[in-house]
Protein backbone atom coordinates (compact mmCIF):
# COMPACT_ATOMS: atom_id res chain seq x y z
CA UNK A 1 0.00 0.00 0.00
CA UNK A 2 1.30 2.98 -1.28
CA UNK A 3 1.45 5.87 2.05
CA UNK A 4 -0.29 9.46 1.41
CA UNK A 5 1.71 12.57 1.97
CA UNK A 6 0.52 15.98 2.18
CA UNK A 7 2.31 19.34 2.04
CA UNK A 8 3.71 20.22 5.35
CA UNK A 9 5.23 23.86 4.60
CA UNK A 10 2.15 25.02 2.33
CA UNK A 11 2.63 28.83 1.76
CA UNK A 12 0.06 31.48 1.84
CA UNK A 13 -0.98 32.54 -1.72
CA UNK A 14 -0.46 34.42 -3.92
CA UNK A 15 3.03 33.26 -4.25
CA UNK A 16 5.31 36.46 -5.09
CA UNK A 17 8.53 36.02 -7.03
CA UNK A 18 10.41 39.71 -7.38
CA UNK A 19 13.13 39.50 -10.02
CA UNK A 20 15.83 41.84 -8.96
CA UNK A 21 18.36 43.68 -11.25
CA UNK A 22 21.11 43.42 -9.10
CA UNK A 23 20.37 47.53 -8.53
CA UNK A 24 18.18 47.22 -5.65
CA UNK A 25 14.50 46.59 -7.50
CA UNK A 26 13.65 44.46 -5.18
CA UNK A 27 13.97 45.77 -1.96
CA UNK A 28 12.68 49.42 -3.44
CA UNK A 29 9.38 47.52 -4.36
CA UNK A 30 8.99 46.09 -1.00
CA UNK A 31 9.90 49.09 0.45
CA UNK A 32 6.90 50.96 -1.42
CA UNK A 33 4.31 48.16 -1.69
CA UNK A 34 2.66 46.09 1.06
CA UNK A 35 2.53 43.32 -1.03
CA UNK A 36 0.23 39.96 0.25
CA UNK A 37 0.86 36.19 0.63
CA UNK A 38 4.24 35.34 0.32
CA UNK A 39 6.96 37.02 -1.02
CA UNK A 40 10.58 35.87 -2.56
CA UNK A 41 13.24 38.48 -4.05
CA UNK A 42 15.52 36.58 -6.59
CA UNK A 43 18.36 37.35 -8.23
CA UNK A 44 18.24 34.21 -10.92
CA UNK A 45 15.25 32.41 -11.76
CA UNK A 46 17.11 29.23 -11.50
CA UNK A 47 17.22 29.41 -7.82
CA UNK A 48 13.56 28.36 -7.97
CA UNK A 49 11.26 25.77 -8.89
CA UNK A 50 8.90 28.34 -10.86
CA UNK A 51 5.72 25.62 -10.06
CA UNK A 52 5.01 26.73 -6.91
CA UNK A 53 4.72 30.36 -7.58
CA UNK A 54 1.94 31.92 -8.73
CA UNK A 55 3.53 35.64 -9.98
CA UNK A 56 6.44 37.24 -11.45
CA UNK A 57 7.82 41.18 -10.36
CA UNK A 58 10.25 41.75 -12.67
CA UNK A 59 12.39 45.02 -14.54
CA UNK A 60 13.90 42.57 -16.82
CA UNK A 61 13.69 40.20 -19.67
CA UNK A 62 11.12 37.56 -18.72
CA UNK A 63 11.12 36.38 -22.55
CA UNK A 64 14.35 36.10 -24.63
CA UNK A 65 15.59 35.56 -27.92
CA UNK A 66 18.51 34.33 -28.64
CA UNK A 67 20.30 33.77 -32.31
CA UNK A 68 23.06 31.16 -33.03
CA UNK A 69 24.11 30.96 -36.44
CA UNK A 70 21.20 30.70 -38.44
CA UNK A 71 18.56 30.00 -36.04
CA UNK A 72 16.54 32.05 -33.55
CA UNK A 73 15.69 30.43 -30.23
CA UNK A 74 13.66 31.68 -27.72
CA UNK A 75 13.25 31.17 -23.58
CA UNK A 76 10.46 32.11 -21.40
CA UNK A 77 9.80 31.91 -17.71
CA UNK A 78 6.64 29.08 -16.68
CA UNK A 79 3.70 30.34 -18.72
CA UNK A 80 1.75 29.71 -15.67
CA UNK A 81 2.92 32.62 -14.06
CA UNK A 82 1.18 36.15 -13.71
CA UNK A 83 3.45 38.84 -15.03
CA UNK A 84 3.94 42.18 -13.97
CA UNK A 85 6.72 44.18 -15.84
CA UNK A 86 8.34 47.17 -15.71
CA UNK A 87 9.88 48.39 -18.78
CA UNK A 88 13.55 49.02 -18.52
CA UNK A 89 14.51 52.69 -19.43
CA UNK A 90 16.80 51.99 -21.45
CA UNK A 91 17.64 49.02 -23.73
CA UNK A 92 20.74 48.06 -26.30
CA UNK A 93 19.76 48.96 -29.80
CA UNK A 94 16.79 50.31 -28.98
CA UNK A 95 14.92 47.18 -29.09
CA UNK A 96 13.68 44.32 -26.96
CA UNK A 97 11.06 41.51 -26.98
CA UNK A 98 7.86 41.71 -24.88
CA UNK A 99 6.59 37.96 -25.65
CA UNK A 100 5.79 35.75 -27.54
CA UNK A 101 2.31 34.77 -28.27
CA UNK A 102 0.25 32.23 -29.98
CA UNK A 103 -3.42 32.53 -30.54
CA UNK A 104 -6.28 29.84 -31.09
CA UNK A 105 -5.09 28.88 -34.95
CA UNK A 106 -2.42 26.30 -33.53
CA UNK A 107 -1.50 26.18 -37.37
CA UNK A 108 -0.22 29.62 -36.95
CA UNK A 109 3.32 29.72 -35.14
CA UNK A 110 4.27 32.20 -32.00
CA UNK A 111 4.15 36.08 -32.86
CA UNK A 112 7.27 37.97 -31.46
CA UNK A 113 5.51 40.86 -29.59
CA UNK A 114 8.69 43.54 -29.79
CA UNK A 115 9.18 46.72 -27.63
CA UNK A 116 10.88 49.55 -28.96
CA UNK A 117 12.75 52.94 -27.17
CA UNK A 118 13.76 56.32 -28.56
CA UNK A 119 10.08 57.10 -30.11
CA UNK A 120 10.11 60.89 -29.83
CA UNK A 121 7.48 62.53 -28.89
CA UNK A 122 4.90 63.36 -25.75
CA UNK A 123 1.16 62.94 -26.97
CA UNK A 124 -0.74 60.32 -25.05
CA UNK A 125 -4.13 58.83 -25.31
CA UNK A 126 -5.28 57.19 -22.22
CA UNK A 127 -8.18 54.69 -22.90
CA UNK A 128 -11.57 55.80 -21.38
CA UNK A 129 -12.60 53.99 -18.50
CA UNK A 130 -8.71 54.03 -16.71
CA UNK A 131 -8.87 55.03 -12.85
CA UNK A 132 -7.93 58.49 -12.47
CA UNK A 133 -5.38 57.46 -10.14
CA UNK A 134 -3.90 55.05 -13.20
CA UNK A 135 -4.48 57.65 -16.00
CA UNK A 136 -2.42 60.53 -14.15
CA UNK A 137 0.59 58.33 -13.34
CA UNK A 138 0.46 57.64 -17.27
CA UNK A 139 0.47 61.41 -18.16
CA UNK A 140 3.11 62.37 -15.49
CA UNK A 141 5.55 59.35 -16.88
CA UNK A 142 5.24 60.57 -20.39
CA UNK A 143 5.77 63.71 -19.76
CA UNK A 144 8.94 62.57 -17.43
CA UNK A 145 11.01 61.57 -20.32
CA UNK A 146 11.91 62.97 -23.55
CA UNK A 147 11.49 59.56 -25.75
CA UNK A 148 9.28 57.04 -25.42
CA UNK A 149 9.18 52.97 -25.15
CA UNK A 150 6.37 50.55 -25.73
CA UNK A 151 5.01 47.80 -27.85
CA UNK A 152 5.49 48.72 -31.11
CA UNK A 153 3.55 46.12 -33.22
CA UNK A 154 -0.06 45.84 -31.54
CA UNK A 155 -1.08 45.28 -34.43
CA UNK A 156 0.58 41.59 -35.02
CA UNK A 157 -1.76 40.22 -31.96
CA UNK A 158 -3.29 36.92 -33.55
CA UNK A 159 -7.03 36.24 -32.77
CA UNK A 160 -7.12 34.40 -29.20
CA UNK A 161 -4.66 36.77 -27.78
CA UNK A 162 -6.07 39.89 -26.06
CA UNK A 163 -4.26 43.19 -25.47
CA UNK A 164 -5.86 45.80 -23.47
CA UNK A 165 -3.82 48.83 -24.31
CA UNK A 166 -4.15 51.15 -21.15
CA UNK A 167 -2.34 53.82 -23.21
CA UNK A 168 -0.77 54.51 -26.75
CA UNK A 169 2.08 56.74 -27.37
CA UNK A 170 3.77 58.49 -30.49
CA UNK A 171 3.68 56.45 -33.65
CA UNK A 172 0.95 53.99 -31.92
CA UNK A 173 2.86 52.16 -29.58
CA UNK A 174 1.82 51.04 -26.73
CA UNK A 175 2.85 52.54 -23.80
CA UNK A 176 1.52 50.48 -20.63
CA UNK A 177 -0.94 47.42 -21.34
CA UNK A 178 -2.87 44.32 -20.31
CA UNK A 179 -1.76 40.94 -22.03
CA UNK A 180 -4.29 37.79 -21.94
CA UNK A 181 -3.12 34.85 -23.94
CA UNK A 182 -4.86 31.10 -24.00
CA UNK A 183 -3.44 28.76 -20.83
CA UNK A 184 -1.28 31.53 -19.66
CA UNK A 185 -1.16 33.73 -16.80
CA UNK A 186 -1.59 37.42 -17.67
CA UNK A 187 0.81 40.18 -18.80
CA UNK A 188 0.96 43.74 -17.36
CA UNK A 189 3.57 46.10 -18.13
CA UNK A 190 4.08 49.57 -17.35
CA UNK A 191 6.40 52.67 -17.86
CA UNK A 192 9.77 52.55 -15.42
CA UNK A 193 9.10 56.13 -15.02
CA UNK A 194 5.69 55.63 -13.05
CA UNK A 195 7.05 56.77 -9.32
CA UNK A 196 4.04 54.86 -7.51
CA UNK A 197 3.44 51.50 -8.26
CA UNK A 198 1.21 50.32 -5.85
CA UNK A 199 -2.06 51.42 -7.47
CA UNK A 200 -1.44 49.37 -10.45
CA UNK A 201 -0.48 46.34 -8.84
CA UNK A 202 -3.56 46.31 -6.78
CA UNK A 203 -5.48 46.51 -10.00
CA UNK A 204 -3.06 43.51 -11.88
CA UNK A 205 -4.08 42.07 -8.83
CA UNK A 206 -7.81 42.41 -8.68
CA UNK A 207 -7.55 41.23 -12.63
CA UNK A 208 -5.44 37.99 -11.99
CA UNK A 209 -8.45 37.39 -8.77
CA UNK A 210 -10.98 37.60 -11.02
CA UNK A 211 -9.11 34.62 -13.37
CA UNK A 212 -7.89 32.49 -10.15
CA UNK A 213 -9.27 33.41 -6.94
CA UNK A 214 -7.47 30.32 -5.85
CA UNK A 215 -4.23 31.60 -5.99
CA UNK A 216 -5.09 35.26 -5.87
CA UNK A 217 -7.51 35.53 -2.74
CA UNK A 218 -8.68 38.46 -1.49
CA UNK A 219 -11.86 40.47 -0.83
CA UNK A 220 -14.32 39.80 -3.76
CA UNK A 221 -14.98 43.34 -6.19
CA UNK A 222 -18.50 43.18 -5.36
CA UNK A 223 -18.11 43.43 -1.60
CA UNK A 224 -16.79 47.53 -2.51
CA UNK A 225 -19.67 48.37 -4.66
CA UNK A 226 -21.28 51.14 -3.58
CA UNK A 227 -24.67 49.36 -4.19
CA UNK A 228 -24.02 47.55 -0.73
CA UNK A 229 -22.62 50.53 1.01
CA UNK A 230 -23.71 51.15 4.78
CA UNK A 231 -25.67 54.63 5.45
CA UNK A 232 -22.28 55.81 6.57
CA UNK A 233 -20.63 54.85 3.75
CA UNK A 234 -23.29 56.51 1.55
CA UNK A 235 -22.95 59.45 3.22
CA UNK A 236 -19.27 59.91 2.93
CA UNK A 237 -19.44 58.56 -1.03
CA UNK A 238 -22.53 61.06 -1.91
CA UNK A 239 -20.10 63.95 -0.21
CA UNK A 240 -16.71 62.44 -2.33
CA UNK A 241 -19.20 63.05 -5.62
CA UNK A 242 -20.48 66.29 -5.10
CA UNK A 243 -16.42 68.06 -4.06
CA UNK A 244 -15.51 65.95 -7.62
CA UNK A 245 -18.57 67.85 -9.74
CA UNK A 246 -16.96 71.02 -7.65
CA UNK A 247 -13.64 70.22 -8.77
CA UNK A 248 -14.45 68.86 -12.65
CA UNK A 249 -16.27 72.45 -12.72
CA UNK A 250 -13.32 74.35 -11.21
CA UNK A 251 -10.99 72.66 -13.53
CA UNK A 252 -13.30 73.18 -16.81
CA UNK A 253 -13.60 76.62 -15.99
CA UNK A 254 -9.52 76.99 -15.52
CA UNK A 255 -8.75 74.85 -18.67
CA UNK A 256 -11.23 77.34 -20.91
CA UNK A 257 -9.52 80.48 -18.86
CA UNK A 258 -5.74 78.81 -19.31
CA UNK A 259 -6.49 78.20 -23.14
CA UNK A 260 -7.49 81.46 -23.80
CA UNK A 261 -4.73 82.99 -21.99
CA UNK A 262 -2.09 81.11 -23.70
CA UNK A 263 -4.02 82.40 -27.03
CA UNK A 264 -3.62 85.75 -26.00
CA UNK A 265 0.18 84.95 -25.17
CA UNK A 266 0.80 83.19 -28.55
CA UNK A 267 -0.77 86.28 -30.33
CA UNK A 268 1.06 88.97 -27.86
CA UNK A 269 4.18 87.38 -28.52
CA UNK A 270 3.77 87.16 -32.12
CA UNK A 271 3.19 91.28 -32.17
CA UNK A 272 5.77 91.65 -29.86
CA UNK A 273 8.47 89.72 -31.57
CA UNK A 274 7.95 91.82 -34.81
CA UNK A 275 8.04 95.17 -32.41
CA UNK A 276 9.04 95.99 -29.52
CA UNK A 277 11.28 92.53 -29.35
CA UNK A 278 13.18 93.98 -32.17
CA UNK A 279 15.21 95.82 -29.43
CA UNK A 280 16.95 93.09 -28.46
CA UNK A 281 17.70 90.91 -31.33
CA UNK A 282 16.60 93.41 -34.37
CA UNK A 283 19.29 94.51 -37.10
CA UNK A 284 18.96 97.11 -39.62
CA UNK A 285 15.03 98.36 -40.58
CA UNK A 286 13.37 96.46 -38.20
CA UNK A 287 15.80 97.83 -35.14
CA UNK A 288 15.48 101.27 -36.45
CA UNK A 289 11.79 100.91 -36.85
CA UNK A 290 11.94 99.49 -33.06
CA UNK A 291 13.80 101.96 -32.09
CA UNK A 292 11.80 104.86 -33.16
CA UNK A 293 8.72 103.54 -32.06
CA UNK A 294 10.10 102.82 -28.85
CA UNK A 295 11.56 106.81 -28.45
CA UNK A 296 8.21 107.81 -29.09
CA UNK A 297 6.70 105.96 -27.06
CA UNK A 298 8.19 107.24 -24.16
CA UNK A 299 7.29 110.56 -25.09
CA UNK A 300 10.43 111.80 -27.34
CA UNK A 301 9.60 113.73 -30.57
CA UNK A 302 11.32 111.33 -33.58
CA UNK A 303 12.56 112.93 -36.58
CA UNK A 304 13.10 109.95 -39.10
CA UNK A 305 15.57 110.92 -41.55
CA UNK A 306 16.00 108.22 -43.53
CA UNK A 307 13.03 109.14 -44.97
CA UNK A 308 14.98 112.40 -46.28
CA UNK A 309 17.43 111.80 -47.06
CA UNK A 310 19.02 110.73 -50.65
CA UNK A 311 19.51 106.95 -50.58
CA UNK A 312 22.87 107.55 -51.23
CA UNK A 313 23.69 110.25 -48.84
CA UNK A 314 22.02 108.68 -45.42
CA UNK A 315 23.50 110.27 -42.26
CA UNK A 316 22.05 109.49 -38.87
CA UNK A 317 18.99 107.78 -38.42
CA UNK A 318 16.97 110.22 -36.14
CA UNK A 319 16.91 113.86 -34.81
CA UNK A 320 15.55 112.92 -31.42
CA UNK A 321 13.71 116.02 -29.17
CA UNK A 322 12.36 116.01 -25.50
CA UNK A 323 9.15 118.33 -25.28
CA UNK A 324 10.55 119.03 -21.95
CA UNK A 325 13.26 120.60 -22.73
CA UNK A 326 12.88 122.70 -25.95
CA UNK A 327 16.19 123.41 -26.43
CA UNK A 328 17.50 120.00 -26.28
CA UNK A 329 18.60 117.47 -29.81
CA UNK A 330 20.22 114.60 -30.11
CA UNK A 331 21.44 112.80 -33.09
CA UNK A 332 20.74 109.15 -33.16
CA UNK A 333 22.11 105.84 -35.12
CA UNK A 334 20.72 102.49 -34.79
CA UNK A 335 23.06 99.66 -35.22
CA UNK A 336 22.38 95.95 -34.95
CA UNK A 337 25.60 93.51 -35.13
CA UNK A 338 26.36 89.81 -34.05
CA UNK A 339 29.09 90.75 -32.00
CA UNK A 340 30.45 93.83 -30.07
CA UNK A 341 30.29 96.54 -31.07
CA UNK A 342 32.63 98.91 -33.34
CA UNK A 343 34.37 102.53 -32.19
CA UNK A 344 34.19 103.67 -35.42
CA UNK A 345 30.39 104.01 -35.58
CA UNK A 346 31.61 107.13 -32.77
CA UNK A 347 33.56 108.90 -35.13
CA UNK A 348 30.95 108.65 -37.71
CA UNK A 349 28.24 110.16 -35.37
CA UNK A 350 30.69 113.01 -34.73
CA UNK A 351 31.02 113.29 -38.58
CA UNK A 352 26.95 113.71 -39.07
CA UNK A 353 26.86 116.41 -35.95
CA UNK A 354 29.50 118.32 -37.98
CA UNK A 355 28.00 118.50 -40.73
CA UNK A 356 24.86 119.74 -39.02
CA UNK A 357 26.19 121.98 -37.36
CA UNK A 358 27.47 123.67 -40.95
CA UNK A 359 24.34 123.49 -42.36
CA UNK A 360 21.79 124.47 -39.91
CA UNK A 361 23.84 127.12 -37.92
CA UNK A 362 22.34 126.09 -34.16
CA UNK A 363 22.53 128.05 -31.21
CA UNK A 364 23.66 124.71 -29.52
CA UNK A 365 25.73 121.49 -30.58
CA UNK A 366 23.57 118.57 -30.49
CA UNK A 367 24.57 115.61 -28.62
CA UNK A 368 25.19 112.16 -30.02
CA UNK A 369 23.00 109.08 -29.35
CA UNK A 370 24.88 105.68 -30.19
CA UNK A 371 21.89 103.18 -30.01
CA UNK A 372 23.60 99.90 -30.19
CA UNK A 373 22.03 95.90 -30.25
CA UNK A 374 25.12 94.27 -30.08
CA UNK A 375 26.03 89.91 -29.45
CA UNK A 376 22.55 90.04 -30.66
CA UNK A 377 22.46 85.48 -30.37
CA UNK A 378 23.22 85.91 -26.83
CA UNK A 379 21.15 86.23 -23.88
CA UNK A 380 21.12 90.04 -22.96
CA UNK A 381 21.88 88.98 -19.71
CA UNK A 382 25.33 87.62 -20.25
CA UNK A 383 26.69 89.78 -22.91
CA UNK A 384 30.05 91.23 -22.67
CA UNK A 385 31.40 94.59 -22.07
CA UNK A 386 30.05 97.86 -24.69
CA UNK A 387 33.63 99.22 -26.12
CA UNK A 388 36.68 100.31 -23.49
CA UNK A 389 36.53 103.15 -21.57
CA UNK A 390 39.42 105.05 -23.72
CA UNK A 391 36.43 104.61 -26.52
CA UNK A 392 33.42 105.83 -24.37
CA UNK A 393 35.06 108.36 -22.44
CA UNK A 394 36.21 110.89 -25.67
CA UNK A 395 32.46 110.24 -27.11
CA UNK A 396 31.10 111.23 -23.63
CA UNK A 397 33.22 114.69 -23.46
CA UNK A 398 30.83 115.60 -26.35
CA UNK A 399 27.81 115.05 -25.08
CA UNK A 400 27.34 111.38 -26.45
CA UNK A 401 25.70 108.18 -25.37
CA UNK A 402 26.09 104.42 -26.12
CA UNK A 403 22.83 103.55 -25.60
CA UNK A 404 22.24 99.83 -25.39
CA UNK A 405 18.76 98.85 -27.22
CA UNK A 406 18.36 96.32 -24.49
CA UNK A 407 18.22 99.19 -21.64
CA UNK A 408 15.87 101.08 -24.17
CA UNK A 409 13.34 97.75 -24.02
CA UNK A 410 13.43 97.32 -20.15
CA UNK A 411 12.75 101.41 -20.12
CA UNK A 412 10.25 100.46 -22.48
CA UNK A 413 8.55 98.02 -19.99
CA UNK A 414 8.76 99.63 -17.25
CA UNK A 415 6.52 102.62 -18.34
CA UNK A 416 3.93 100.31 -20.09
CA UNK A 417 3.48 99.45 -16.44
CA UNK A 418 3.88 102.73 -14.91
CA UNK A 419 3.09 105.15 -17.57
CA UNK A 420 3.58 108.21 -15.12
CA UNK A 421 7.27 107.85 -15.06
CA UNK A 422 7.66 108.81 -18.65
CA UNK A 423 8.76 111.74 -18.32
CA UNK A 424 11.49 111.07 -15.34
CA UNK A 425 12.31 108.13 -18.03
CA UNK A 426 13.02 110.66 -20.49
CA UNK A 427 14.97 112.70 -18.24
CA UNK A 428 17.07 109.68 -17.31
CA UNK A 429 17.86 109.09 -20.67
CA UNK A 430 18.63 113.36 -21.79
CA UNK A 431 20.84 113.94 -18.70
CA UNK A 432 23.27 110.64 -19.59
CA UNK A 433 26.20 110.76 -21.32
CA UNK A 434 28.65 107.59 -21.81
CA UNK A 435 27.69 104.79 -21.03
CA UNK A 436 23.84 103.28 -20.19
CA UNK A 437 23.66 99.35 -20.38
CA UNK A 438 21.23 96.82 -19.01
CA UNK A 439 22.00 96.72 -15.07
CA UNK A 440 22.52 100.83 -14.96
CA UNK A 441 18.80 100.77 -16.81
CA UNK A 442 17.35 97.87 -14.06
CA UNK A 443 19.14 100.13 -11.22
CA UNK A 444 17.33 102.91 -12.48
CA UNK A 445 14.42 101.65 -11.83
CA UNK A 446 14.96 99.66 -9.20
CA UNK A 447 15.50 103.11 -7.38
CA UNK A 448 12.65 104.41 -8.59
CA UNK A 449 10.36 101.96 -7.28
CA UNK A 450 11.63 102.11 -3.89
CA UNK A 451 11.16 105.93 -4.33
CA UNK A 452 7.70 105.45 -4.42
CA UNK A 453 7.83 103.18 -1.62
CA UNK A 454 9.79 105.13 0.91
CA UNK A 455 8.56 108.96 -0.37
CA UNK A 456 12.56 109.38 -1.82
CA UNK A 457 12.82 111.44 -5.11
CA UNK A 458 14.50 109.85 -8.04
CA UNK A 459 15.88 111.56 -11.06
Amino acid sequence: MRATHTVANRREHPRILILDDNWGFGTRLQGDVNLPGTVKVISDLRSVDQTEWDALITNTEYQTANFSGTSMSYRRVADHLYIFKVLPEAQHNNRGTLDRVKGLNQAVGPVTLQLQWEVPGHEVAVRQGLERELHDSLVLAVEARGTQSGLVNPGDVPAGVELDAFALGPKGIVLAGRLEAPNRGEVWFVPSEISDLRPWLTAAFASWRRRDPKKFPGVPDWWASSEWYSAGEAAIARRIAEETAKFDETRATFDATRKQLESELTEAQEKASAGSRKLLRGQDDALQDAVRDALEELGFGVRDMDLEWDDKERREDFRITDPDDPQWLVLGDATGVTGNAKGGKMAVLQGYVTKYIFEERPSSIPGMWYLLNREIEKDPNIRSTILRADEIDPFAAQQGLVLDTTALYVLLRHVHDEPSDKPAARNYLRTSVGLLGLSDALTWMQKRSHGKTTGATVE
